[in-house]
Order: C-alpha cells, then sequence, then structure tokens
C-alpha cells in the first residue's frame, strides 16, 4: 500500500525505510497519547457518578 502510495505522489521508493523508522515513533507517542487521554476520561466519568476513591480530593 505504501508503494502505491509513494508512487501515486512522486516520491522515490526508498523513502520507505525512513518511513518506517519514523512511523514506529510516532505510532508509540499517538498511543501514549490514546492511553493518557482514555485514562483521564475514566476517571472524570468515575468522579462523577461518585465512585469512591477516584481522584480523592
Amino acid at each position: 500500500m505504501m508503494t502505491i502510495v509513494l508512487k501515486a505522489v512522486g516520491l522515490p521508493l526508498e523513502g520507505i525505510g525512513l518511513i518506517l523508522a519514523v512511523d514506529r515513533l510516532l505510532d508509540m507517542c499517538r498511543t501514549t497519547v490514546n492511553v493518557w487521554s482514555d485514562s483521564c476520561g475514566t476517571a472524570i466519568i468515575a468522579k462523577s457518578e461518585g465512585e469512591m476513591g477516584v481522584l480523592s480530593d
């Protein structure tokens, strides 16, 4: 799929190695942000529902 996209936009196929190397790091960052935001959302909803021991004041 990546080769088709690179060909379509006129980029050399040698760029796949660079893209794959950088994509791994970016993917880890996106996953971290996703997990953090899911955790915050869960804590906020639990607090609004009156769950005990969540975000103690």
